[in-house]
Protein backbone atom coordinates (compact mmCIF):
# COMPACT_ATOMS: atom_id res chain seq x y z
CA UNK A 1 0.00 0.00 0.00
CA UNK A 2 0.99 3.43 -0.64
CA UNK A 3 2.83 5.17 1.63
CA UNK A 4 0.69 8.56 1.95
CA UNK A 5 2.69 11.57 1.99
CA UNK A 6 0.57 14.70 2.02
CA UNK A 7 2.04 16.83 -0.81
CA UNK A 8 1.44 20.74 0.47
CA UNK A 9 -0.11 22.42 -2.28
CA UNK A 10 -0.04 26.40 -2.77
CA UNK A 11 -3.30 27.34 -3.54
CA UNK A 12 -1.75 30.53 -5.98
CA UNK A 13 -1.68 29.03 -9.26
CA UNK A 14 -4.50 26.70 -8.74
CA UNK A 15 -6.69 30.20 -8.01
CA UNK A 16 -5.05 31.94 -11.21
CA UNK A 17 -6.03 28.82 -13.30
CA UNK A 18 -9.50 28.87 -12.07
CA UNK A 19 -9.95 32.49 -12.59
CA UNK A 20 -8.62 32.36 -16.22
CA UNK A 21 -11.25 29.53 -16.60
CA UNK A 22 -14.17 31.39 -14.62
CA UNK A 23 -13.42 34.31 -17.09
CA UNK A 24 -13.70 32.23 -20.28
CA UNK A 25 -16.34 30.21 -19.13
CA UNK A 26 -19.21 29.66 -21.77
CA UNK A 27 -22.67 28.18 -21.22
CA UNK A 28 -22.74 24.99 -21.65
CA UNK A 29 -25.27 22.04 -22.53
CA UNK A 30 -24.95 20.52 -19.24
CA UNK A 31 -27.97 20.55 -16.76
CA UNK A 32 -26.94 20.67 -12.55
CA UNK A 33 -30.23 19.86 -10.58
CA UNK A 34 -30.46 20.70 -6.76
CA UNK A 35 -32.44 20.57 -3.76
CA UNK A 36 -31.54 24.12 -3.15
CA UNK A 37 -31.91 27.01 -5.63
CA UNK A 38 -31.97 30.25 -5.43
CA UNK A 39 -36.10 31.04 -6.41
CA UNK A 40 -37.49 28.38 -5.56
CA UNK A 41 -39.24 27.40 -8.44
CA UNK A 42 -41.52 24.25 -7.92
CA UNK A 43 -41.74 23.00 -11.34
CA UNK A 44 -38.30 21.88 -12.69
CA UNK A 45 -38.98 22.15 -16.58
CA UNK A 46 -37.15 23.72 -19.06
CA UNK A 47 -38.72 27.43 -19.27
CA UNK A 48 -37.60 27.74 -15.95
CA UNK A 49 -33.86 26.75 -16.05
CA UNK A 50 -31.50 29.72 -15.40
CA UNK A 51 -27.70 29.10 -16.23
CA UNK A 52 -25.52 29.83 -13.00
CA UNK A 53 -22.41 31.16 -13.09
CA UNK A 54 -20.17 28.50 -13.76
CA UNK A 55 -21.59 28.24 -17.27
CA UNK A 56 -24.54 25.91 -16.39
CA UNK A 57 -27.77 25.46 -16.77
CA UNK A 58 -29.63 24.90 -13.17
CA UNK A 59 -33.15 23.73 -12.40
CA UNK A 60 -34.98 22.52 -9.21
CA UNK A 61 -34.20 18.25 -8.46
CA UNK A 62 -37.46 17.21 -8.87
CA UNK A 63 -38.89 15.93 -5.83
CA UNK A 64 -38.65 12.05 -6.31
CA UNK A 65 -35.41 12.16 -6.48
CA UNK A 66 -34.74 14.57 -3.32
CA UNK A 67 -37.07 11.89 -1.36
CA UNK A 68 -34.38 8.93 -2.55
CA UNK A 69 -31.88 11.37 -0.30
CA UNK A 70 -30.17 12.39 -3.41
CA UNK A 71 -28.68 16.30 -2.85
CA UNK A 72 -28.01 17.24 -6.54
CA UNK A 73 -27.42 15.95 -9.95
CA UNK A 74 -25.38 16.95 -13.06
CA UNK A 75 -26.49 15.71 -16.46
CA UNK A 76 -24.86 15.93 -19.77
CA UNK A 77 -27.40 16.57 -21.99
CA UNK A 78 -30.74 19.16 -21.41
CA UNK A 79 -33.15 15.93 -20.63
CA UNK A 80 -36.97 16.05 -20.62
CA UNK A 81 -37.53 16.06 -16.73
CA UNK A 82 -41.55 15.60 -17.40
CA UNK A 83 -41.51 11.75 -16.76
CA UNK A 84 -39.93 12.85 -13.06
CA UNK A 85 -41.89 15.82 -12.58
CA UNK A 86 -45.01 13.54 -13.32
CA UNK A 87 -43.90 10.77 -10.89
CA UNK A 88 -43.15 13.36 -8.23
CA UNK A 89 -47.09 14.45 -8.15
CA UNK A 90 -47.67 10.74 -7.67
CA UNK A 91 -45.97 10.18 -4.51
CA UNK A 92 -48.09 8.66 -1.43
CA UNK A 93 -48.60 11.17 1.27
CA UNK A 94 -45.67 11.60 3.54
CA UNK A 95 -47.15 9.21 6.59
CA UNK A 96 -47.23 6.33 4.64
CA UNK A 97 -43.71 5.18 4.56
CA UNK A 98 -44.84 1.64 3.19
CA UNK A 99 -46.28 2.89 0.37
CA UNK A 100 -43.91 5.45 -0.62
CA UNK A 101 -40.95 2.51 -0.59
CA UNK A 102 -43.46 0.11 -2.69
CA UNK A 103 -44.05 3.72 -5.12
CA UNK A 104 -40.10 4.46 -5.57
CA UNK A 105 -39.54 0.80 -6.23
CA UNK A 106 -41.99 -0.29 -8.33
CA UNK A 107 -41.70 -1.09 -12.07
CA UNK A 108 -42.98 1.89 -13.66
CA UNK A 109 -40.82 4.66 -11.30
CA UNK A 110 -37.59 2.13 -12.12
CA UNK A 111 -37.71 2.51 -15.59
CA UNK A 112 -38.31 6.31 -15.72
CA UNK A 113 -34.83 6.80 -13.57
CA UNK A 114 -33.11 4.28 -15.55
CA UNK A 115 -33.69 6.17 -18.42
CA UNK A 116 -32.98 9.69 -16.63
CA UNK A 117 -29.79 7.84 -15.17
CA UNK A 118 -28.41 7.30 -18.39
CA UNK A 119 -27.82 10.84 -18.92
CA UNK A 120 -26.42 11.45 -15.42
CA UNK A 121 -22.67 12.58 -15.09
CA UNK A 122 -22.27 13.21 -11.18
CA UNK A 123 -24.65 12.57 -8.12
CA UNK A 124 -24.53 13.58 -4.86
CA UNK A 125 -26.49 12.08 -1.97
CA UNK A 126 -27.45 13.58 1.39
CA UNK A 127 -25.85 13.07 4.72
CA UNK A 128 -26.28 9.33 5.20
CA UNK A 129 -26.69 9.92 9.21
CA UNK A 130 -29.76 12.45 8.68
CA UNK A 131 -31.92 10.29 6.22
CA UNK A 132 -34.61 8.03 7.21
CA UNK A 133 -33.79 4.60 5.58
CA UNK A 134 -30.77 5.92 3.49
CA UNK A 135 -28.58 2.62 3.26
CA UNK A 136 -31.86 0.67 1.77
CA UNK A 137 -32.81 3.68 -0.49
CA UNK A 138 -29.62 3.74 -1.63
CA UNK A 139 -28.93 0.43 -2.09
CA UNK A 140 -32.14 0.17 -4.44
CA UNK A 141 -30.92 2.51 -6.49
CA UNK A 142 -27.54 0.93 -6.82
CA UNK A 143 -29.31 -2.48 -7.66
CA UNK A 144 -32.28 -1.63 -9.57
CA UNK A 145 -31.21 1.33 -11.25
CA UNK A 146 -27.56 1.97 -11.98
CA UNK A 147 -26.34 -1.43 -12.18
CA UNK A 148 -28.83 -1.70 -14.76
CA UNK A 149 -27.94 0.66 -17.21
CA UNK A 150 -24.38 -0.38 -17.12
CA UNK A 151 -22.72 2.81 -17.32
CA UNK A 152 -19.35 3.33 -15.67
CA UNK A 153 -18.55 7.09 -15.95
CA UNK A 154 -20.93 8.14 -13.05
CA UNK A 155 -19.17 10.72 -9.94
CA UNK A 156 -20.98 9.58 -7.24
CA UNK A 157 -20.59 11.96 -4.25
CA UNK A 158 -21.03 10.91 -0.35
CA UNK A 159 -21.18 12.43 2.82
CA UNK A 160 -21.60 10.41 5.80
CA UNK A 161 -22.60 12.35 8.77
CA UNK A 162 -22.31 12.06 12.42
CA UNK A 163 -21.28 8.48 12.60
CA UNK A 164 -22.46 8.43 16.69
CA UNK A 165 -25.55 9.02 16.02
CA UNK A 166 -26.05 5.15 14.59
CA UNK A 167 -25.05 1.93 15.67
CA UNK A 168 -21.99 0.28 14.54
CA UNK A 169 -23.48 -2.34 12.25
CA UNK A 170 -25.41 0.45 10.48
CA UNK A 171 -22.09 2.17 9.93
CA UNK A 172 -20.71 -0.64 8.62
CA UNK A 173 -23.70 -1.56 6.63
CA UNK A 174 -23.53 2.50 5.03
CA UNK A 175 -19.50 2.34 3.89
CA UNK A 176 -19.83 -1.54 2.30
CA UNK A 177 -23.17 0.31 0.27
CA UNK A 178 -21.50 3.00 -0.61
CA UNK A 179 -18.09 1.43 -1.37
CA UNK A 180 -20.03 -1.20 -3.96
CA UNK A 181 -21.46 2.31 -5.97
CA UNK A 182 -17.20 2.20 -7.11
CA UNK A 183 -18.12 -0.47 -9.58
CA UNK A 184 -20.53 1.92 -11.77
CA UNK A 185 -17.79 4.77 -11.45
CA UNK A 186 -15.84 7.14 -9.21
CA UNK A 187 -16.89 7.59 -5.41
CA UNK A 188 -15.73 11.05 -3.13
CA UNK A 189 -16.46 10.23 0.35
CA UNK A 190 -16.44 13.65 2.18
CA UNK A 191 -15.90 13.70 5.87
CA UNK A 192 -15.17 17.22 8.11
CA UNK A 193 -12.82 16.75 10.73
CA UNK A 194 -15.05 15.84 13.52
CA UNK A 195 -17.20 13.15 11.43
CA UNK A 196 -14.07 11.63 10.36
CA UNK A 197 -12.82 11.20 14.13
CA UNK A 198 -15.96 9.57 15.58
CA UNK A 199 -16.35 7.40 12.08
CA UNK A 200 -12.20 6.11 13.37
CA UNK A 201 -13.62 5.68 16.86
CA UNK A 202 -16.91 3.68 15.54
CA UNK A 203 -14.28 1.42 13.42
CA UNK A 204 -12.22 1.21 16.04
CA UNK A 205 -14.28 0.06 18.38
CA UNK A 206 -13.90 3.13 21.03
CA UNK A 207 -17.09 4.06 22.71
CA UNK A 208 -18.24 7.19 22.66
CA UNK A 209 -17.77 8.50 26.41
CA UNK A 210 -14.04 7.44 25.98
CA UNK A 211 -12.00 10.94 25.92
CA UNK A 212 -10.24 11.39 22.83
CA UNK A 213 -6.82 13.21 23.81
CA UNK A 214 -5.66 16.19 21.83
CA UNK A 215 -4.73 15.15 17.92
CA UNK A 216 -1.48 16.28 16.65
CA UNK A 217 -1.39 16.45 12.19
CA UNK A 218 0.26 12.70 12.24
CA UNK A 219 -2.26 11.52 14.76
CA UNK A 220 -4.92 12.93 12.27
CA UNK A 221 -3.51 11.24 8.94
CA UNK A 222 -3.26 8.41 10.99
CA UNK A 223 -6.61 7.72 11.36
CA UNK A 224 -7.48 9.29 7.61
CA UNK A 225 -5.32 6.75 6.14
CA UNK A 226 -7.12 3.78 7.71
CA UNK A 227 -10.52 5.06 6.83
CA UNK A 228 -9.38 5.33 3.40
CA UNK A 229 -8.17 1.68 3.75
CA UNK A 230 -10.96 0.59 5.07
CA UNK A 231 -12.99 1.59 2.00
CA UNK A 232 -13.12 0.74 -1.67
CA UNK A 233 -13.55 4.49 -2.92
CA UNK A 234 -11.42 6.24 -5.53
CA UNK A 235 -11.23 9.88 -3.24
CA UNK A 236 -11.25 10.64 0.73
CA UNK A 237 -11.85 13.97 1.25
CA UNK A 238 -11.71 15.76 4.69
CA UNK A 239 -11.73 19.13 5.60
CA UNK A 240 -11.35 21.73 8.68
CA UNK A 241 -12.06 25.30 8.79
CA UNK A 242 -7.75 26.00 7.91
CA UNK A 243 -7.67 23.01 5.60
CA UNK A 244 -8.85 20.51 3.14
CA UNK A 245 -7.04 16.81 2.36
CA UNK A 246 -7.72 14.39 -0.29
CA UNK A 247 -6.54 11.05 -0.49
CA UNK A 248 -6.28 9.01 -3.62
CA UNK A 249 -4.62 5.99 -4.80
CA UNK A 250 -2.37 7.96 -7.22
CA UNK A 251 -2.26 11.54 -5.07
CA UNK A 252 -2.41 12.75 -1.69
CA UNK A 253 -2.75 16.36 -1.01
CA UNK A 254 -3.25 19.27 1.37
CA UNK A 255 -4.67 22.25 1.02
CA UNK A 256 -4.91 25.52 2.92
CA UNK A 257 -8.56 27.06 3.04
CA UNK A 258 -9.98 30.40 2.46
CA UNK A 259 -11.29 31.16 6.32
CA UNK A 260 -14.69 31.98 6.76
CA UNK A 261 -17.06 32.79 9.54
CA UNK A 262 -18.51 30.34 11.27
CA UNK A 263 -21.64 30.74 10.43
CA UNK A 264 -21.24 30.27 6.91
CA UNK A 265 -19.41 26.93 7.88
CA UNK A 266 -21.94 25.56 9.73
CA UNK A 267 -24.95 26.68 7.41
CA UNK A 268 -27.33 24.04 6.55
CA UNK A 269 -26.65 24.58 2.97
CA UNK A 270 -22.77 24.53 3.12
CA UNK A 271 -22.61 21.76 1.49
CA UNK A 272 -24.78 22.20 -1.03
CA UNK A 273 -22.82 24.99 -2.47
CA UNK A 274 -19.44 23.25 -2.03
CA UNK A 275 -20.87 20.49 -4.07
CA UNK A 276 -21.99 22.81 -6.84
CA UNK A 277 -18.64 24.12 -7.96
CA UNK A 278 -16.64 20.70 -7.08
CA UNK A 279 -19.57 18.85 -9.13
CA UNK A 280 -18.72 21.45 -12.41
CA UNK A 281 -14.85 20.64 -11.66
CA UNK A 282 -15.81 16.96 -12.46
CA UNK A 283 -17.94 17.70 -15.52
CA UNK A 284 -14.91 19.51 -16.86
CA UNK A 285 -12.40 16.92 -16.02
CA UNK A 286 -10.53 19.23 -14.24
CA UNK A 287 -7.81 17.46 -11.64
CA UNK A 288 -8.62 16.99 -7.95
CA UNK A 289 -6.57 19.91 -6.86
CA UNK A 290 -8.88 22.70 -9.04
CA UNK A 291 -12.34 20.41 -8.27
CA UNK A 292 -11.59 21.06 -4.47
CA UNK A 293 -10.95 24.77 -4.87
CA UNK A 294 -13.56 25.40 -7.18
CA UNK A 295 -16.02 23.94 -4.44
CA UNK A 296 -14.36 25.77 -1.60
CA UNK A 297 -14.80 29.01 -3.93
CA UNK A 298 -18.67 28.27 -4.67
CA UNK A 299 -19.27 27.79 -1.44
CA UNK A 300 -17.20 30.69 0.18
CA UNK A 301 -18.84 33.34 -2.09
CA UNK A 302 -22.33 32.04 -2.11
CA UNK A 303 -21.65 32.28 2.07
CA UNK A 304 -20.70 35.24 2.17
CA UNK A 305 -22.95 36.89 -0.29
CA UNK A 306 -26.06 34.81 0.89
CA UNK A 307 -27.32 35.44 -2.35
CA UNK A 308 -26.10 33.21 -5.77
CA UNK A 309 -23.09 34.73 -6.93
CA UNK A 310 -22.78 36.04 -10.71
CA UNK A 311 -19.46 35.60 -12.69
CA UNK A 312 -17.84 38.63 -11.14
CA UNK A 313 -18.48 37.71 -7.69
CA UNK A 314 -16.52 34.20 -7.84
CA UNK A 315 -13.62 36.23 -9.18
CA UNK A 316 -13.74 38.56 -6.57
CA UNK A 317 -13.63 35.59 -4.16
CA UNK A 318 -10.72 34.64 -5.79
CA UNK A 319 -8.86 37.81 -5.82
CA UNK A 320 -9.55 38.45 -1.79
CA UNK A 321 -8.01 34.64 -1.46
CA UNK A 322 -5.16 35.03 -3.56
CA UNK A 323 -4.91 38.17 -1.29
CA UNK A 324 -4.85 36.36 1.78
CA UNK A 325 -2.29 33.98 1.02
CA UNK A 326 -0.01 37.23 0.67
CA UNK A 327 0.05 37.39 4.67
CA UNK A 328 2.91 36.18 6.61
CA UNK A 329 0.51 33.90 9.01
CA UNK A 330 -0.52 32.30 5.84
CA UNK A 331 1.88 31.78 3.96
CA UNK A 332 3.57 29.32 6.27
CA UNK A 333 0.71 26.76 5.32
CA UNK A 334 2.04 26.06 2.00
CA UNK A 335 5.71 26.49 2.40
Amino acid sequence: MEAFNLEILNPGPILMDLRSQLQAFTVLPNLYLSSSQPNNQPDPSTANQEVNALGIHTAVLPEILQLMGIRSLTLNSMPDLAPLVSLSGDIPSAGSVRDQWRFLTSNAVTQVLQSFFRNCRTIAFNDWSSLAGASDLWNSLLTNVIKPIGKRDLEFIFYLGDPLSKLSFQVDEALDIISDFSLYGQVTFALDEGEAINLWRVLNGVQRDTPVSVQNFLDLKRKYISIFRTMNIARLLIYSTTDAILFTKQEQFILARKKVAPSIEIAADARQHFIEGFSLGLLLQLDMAHCLALGLIVFGSQGELRIHPDQNDLITYINQWSDELQKPETMYLYQ
